[in-house]
């Protein structure tokens, strides 16, 4: 038989154990991941822009391979990062390389690119390039999308790419709809892409467009998933667009993909007491203690038994 506590009580539990949660979606951390970029012939390419998301964290960056082709991505968590490379004369690749953890050690990867027949890049695309990127580094967001939309009057072919710079710098603003209707645009083109996909319904919960946000999610392939953040991100999101039901939902995906995510049993607990379900909230508070006993949310989780007792 299904137990219960008051709803009164179950809210100032619940606000008990949200002070002891970190966010978990912030993408930088200590890790490293570095590479070369070259052409066929294993010459370097330079000034390669390399476009760097962390869809499980809902972030990433730009950077530039330098004289030698190299580029590092430092100062980043351990994710399965997506990377769009770009050179002008050449073809955009894509490409995911998996940084396993922040302590991992692992071999420079080498990104050919293919020439793509076409002119070189006038000199007014390469200013726009330059100037788009340097906008976007240094914050001032508007100027950048002003650069991204001479380079798609410029180079139409390089829409997907533009429009999800675009929608990454609204994201920034946190304009919302606008960084949706941006990033669905890439989707039209790409509609298979998981990991924009997961950062336009991130940012359709950002701007409380829950019905947009499931409809993104919809179409989200699950199995492309590799890391079962990406679930409980969506399970964040959704519990702060006051969604709970949802939430308990992809708190559960993210268990079912680590069964050892703690965060996830955790905030999972935090949605069942918020809606009465004693037990339910037992079992995942239990689990934690279980899995991390010594941690501030062990701790948090003990308090919490004590009183549900």
């Amino acid at each position: 038989m299904r137990s219960s506590i008051p709803r009164a009580f179950a809210s100032c539990l619940a606000l008990l154990l949200a002070g002891a949660l970190a966010s978990a979606q912030d993408w930088r951390g200590t890790g490293r991941i570095e590479g070369v970029v070259q052409d066929e012939s294993g010459q370097p390419i330079v000034d390669a822009t390399i476009n760097a998301l962390c869809a499980e964290r809902g972030g990433g960056t730009t950077i530039k391979s330098d004289k030698k082709g190299r580029f590092v991505l430092g100062g980043v968590v351990a994710c399965n990062w997506a990377f769009d490379v770009e050179a002008a004369g050449y073809e955009t690749r894509k490409i995911s390389i998996r940084l396993p953890s922040e302590s991992a050690r692992m071999q420079p990867s080498k990104l050919t690119l293919k020439k793509s027949g076409g002119a070189s890049a006038s000199p007014e695309l390469q200013e726009a390039a330059a100037k788009a990127d340097a906008a976007y580094k240094e914050g001032r967001f508007a100027d950048a999308r002003a650069e991204y939309e001479k380079l798609l009057a410029l180079r139409p072919d390089l829409a997907p790419t533009i429009y999800q710079q675009i929608g990454f710098s609204y994201v920034q603003e946190k304009q919302f709809a606008k960084a949706v209707e941006s990033l669905e645009k890439v989707l039209a083109t790409d509609p298979g892409n998981a990991a924009v996909r997961a950062i336009a319904a991130q940012a359709a919960l950002e701007g409380k467009m829950i019905d947009k946000a499931k409809s993104l999610l919809s179409a989200l392939d699950e199995s492309q998933v590799q890391s079962a953040d990406v679930f409980f991100n969506m399970g964040i999101n959704f519990f702060n667009a006051g969604d709970v039901q949802e939430a308990i939902g992809y708190f559960g995906k993210a268990i079912a993909k680590d069964p050892t995510h703690v965060d996830a049993y955790y905030r999972r607990a935090l949605s069942y007491l918020g809606q009465g379900k004693s037990a339910e909230a037992k079992a995942d508070l239990q689990k934690v203690v279980e899995l991390s006993p010594d941690s501030e949310m062990g701790a948090a989780a003990k308090k919490a038994l004590e009183q549900l007792k």
